[in-house]
């Protein structure tokens, strides 16, 4: 006759079988490097959840190629950081000038990942493939980016950089358009319906908030912005989008409320669109970059994208609804 085994010892060594079995699987799930393989190869850049950088917000400013004179822009969007005190400590990052080869392009490459906000004022030539790896990987990783005015027109074709930015200036084709009607409603249109992307002349316009942000705190719902270009019909993808601003626009516009200001999450990371800010080669005026409600959201925007909060203050000739305001050149 077979011999019956104790229920109880085998009780005991199935419980130590699976015991041992499971030792190596946790042990392997605990020493999991931070840096996880994406699956194009390139690393993907983690950052600590809810930290704030030591010391001031490090920025890299992204430039060297633009249809609009980046050469007077880069430097006034440094001059309006660096009157925020010392909240900041920015680099510039220059690309080789717009038709450079392969070999011209061969050196340029930006650390995303010794930043904690990377600004773009860069519209030219699509990047190496090496360099948008990287930068898809700061972002997903939760790295993050303030695109400015025509850094939207850029990179057609980038599927992921579209996908960050969310709204650019493409042809009426390429996307949904959004804008925001008489009511406060966010309308879509669909591809190929209303007009692609496009502006008036330049002109003081009204931008109006639209969501509880912390770049907004304490400012008025609606503020004259000085005189600039107001782009309209924006094309994109346009998904997970908070829409933040927009603006009205009337004269050579659409008649309605465009978006001006918006952010998308990308992986862990978040990219703003900070549509105003134009300045073309052989124009004079300044006064978009002289604006006072400009220069304060480029400051908290840069702020909270780092930190998660604001503490650039608000000017006391912070523009009305009604009146601009601008500072001397």
């Amino acid at each position: 006759m077979p011999r019956k085994i104790d229920r109880r010892w085998f009780s005991l060594l199935v419980a130590a079988v699976v015991a041992v079995a499971l030792v190596p699987v946790f042990a392997v799930q605990d020493e999991r490097p931070t840096r996880r393989p994406q699956p194009n190869g390139q690393p993907r850049f983690e950052r600590a959840p809810d930290t704030q950088p030591a010391g001031p917000t490090r920025v890299l400013i992204l430039t060297g190629q633009n249809n609009h004179d980046w050469e007077r822009t880069t430097p006034l969007i440094i001059g309006i950081l660096e009157d925020a005190g010392d909240r900041f400590d920015i680099d510039t990052s220059t690309s080789p000038a717009g038709g450079a080869d392969d070999a011209g392009w061969a050196d340029w490459r930006p650390r995303f990942s010794d930043y904690d906000v990377v600004v773009s004022d860069y519209n030219g030539q699509m990047w190496p493939a090496e360099v948008r790896d990287a930068f898809e990987a700061y972002i997903d990783g939760g790295g993050k980016a303030l695109i400015l005015h025509a850094a939207n027109n850029a990179f057609t074709g980038w599927t992921e950089y579209e996908q960050m930015v969310g709204l650019l200036w493409r042809n009426a084709d390429f996307g949904d358009r959004l804008y925001v009607d008489a009511e406060g409603d966010i309308v879509r249109v669909e591809p190929g319906q209303g007009p692609g992307a496009g502006h008036g002349p330049q002109y003081d316009w009204p931008i109006t908030h639209r969501e509880d942000h912390p770049i907004f705190e304490g400012l008025p719902t609606t503020w004259m912005h000085a005189r600039d270009e107001l782009y309209h019909g924006q094309r994109g993808p346009a998904e997970d989008m908070t829409l933040l601003a927009t603006a009205y626009s009337t004269t050579g516009g659409t008649g309605v409320h465009e978006p001006m200001i918006w952010t998308i999450p990308y992986g862990d990371g978040t990219v703003m669109t900070f549509l105003p800010g134009h300045l073309w080669r052989g124009q004079r005026e300044t006064d978009a970059f002289r604006c006072v409600g400009y220069r304060t959201l480029l400051q908290r925007s840069c702020e909270w994208l780092a930190t998660g909060e604001v503490t650039v203050p608000v000017p006391d000739d912070f523009p009305t609804a009604e009146e601009r305001s601008v500072v001397p050149e």
